[in-house]
């Protein structure tokens, strides 16, 4: 999922930097705007959008930047104090609960809000507070939800 919030932010730059150079003054030629762009690093298009058009892109809402994140939210966890990392036989003792238990996730999962949120997901902190996505198994419904 991380590798597709790089893909958006790269693409988004560029389509930004794309579409200022043809739609705003002075007007690009298409053909010419992504020849222009073309080899570029994201440090180019970042100086292109600022020195002509005064789009400081670090600006943009980051809807646009980070594209839309959809999760059940739980309470988030301090970071450092869960592990997230499982060996095969947890994964498998996971895989194998009981139906009793399978019921009271499912549960759990219901009662999670689910969120569209705009979020880096690139780095650590993001995972670190919410282990229920990798873990594959709810958190703690926040006490003002339930």
């Amino acid at each position: 999922m991380s590798w597709r919030q790089v893909d958006c932010h790269i693409n988004n730059l560029y389509n930004t930097t794309f579409w200022s150079l043809v739609q705003l003054p002075p007007k690009m030629d298409a053909k010419d705007a992504e020849q222009l762009l073309s080899g570029t690093l994201a440090a180019d298009k970042h100086e292109i959008l600022f020195s002509r058009f005064k789009i400081n892109y670090n600006n943009e809402p980051e809807i646009f930047k980070k594209g839309s994140v959809i999760y059940r939210s739980y309470e988030l966890v301090e970071p450092g104090t869960h592990d997230v990392a499982k060996s095969a036989d947890e994964l498998s003792e996971a895989a194998q609960q009981s139906k009793t238990q399978k019921d009271k996730d499912r549960k759990q999962r219901a009662k999670a809000k689910v969120v569209v949120d705009h979020v880096d997901i690139i780095k650590d902190d993001f995972w670190e507070r919410r282990p229920w996505i990798l873990s594959n198994k709810p958190g703690k419904i926040p006490k003002e939800a339930q």
